[in-house]
């Protein structure tokens, strides 16, 4: 005789394949983002992306371009940078840095800040607290 699942397990496991389903999506999604780009001359910059105590930092390389010229735009879940691309003996320019990062943790966007040196683009990020603790009285 055949046991049957519990239904909380039976819900559970469709949200399982739902939370896969949409992380599929979300591959493909951006996936298709990179194919364009590339058909567009972009150039997915090298990058860390790491975490450090309540902080998430991303630091990109983005030579021959300038401050001025970076438009960094963030969300609670993603870093999007773009910037023009220049050639460092012509001074032409030969496509644009584009560089969508989704972040393995919500953060405040508030709380971003980013410098440029020497190539270098950093920007650091509190990450979101989860909960807060409440004293009890």
């Amino acid at each position: 005789m055949e046991r049957r699942k519990p239904l909380w397990r039976m819900i559970l496991d469709e949200f399982r394949r739902m939370e896969a389903e949409i992380a599929r999506m979300e591959e493909e999604f951006f996936r298709m983002i990179k194919e364009a780009e590339s058909m567009r001359k972009c150039i997915t910059p090298l990058y860390n992306l790491y975490e450090s105590g309540d902080e998430i930092i991303l630091t990109a390389d983005l030579p021959g371009t300038s401050k001025e010229e970076i438009d960094l735009r963030v969300g609670e879940d993603y870093f999007k940078i773009e910037a023009p691309c220049r050639s460092p003996l012509r001074k032409v320019e030969e496509g644009r840095y584009v560089l969508h990062v989704r972040l393995p943790v919500k953060i405040d966007p508030e709380t971003v800040r980013a410098r440029y040196k020497d190539g270098v683009l950093e920007v650091v990020a509190r990450k979101k607290l989860a909960g807060y603790k409440i004293k009890i009285e």
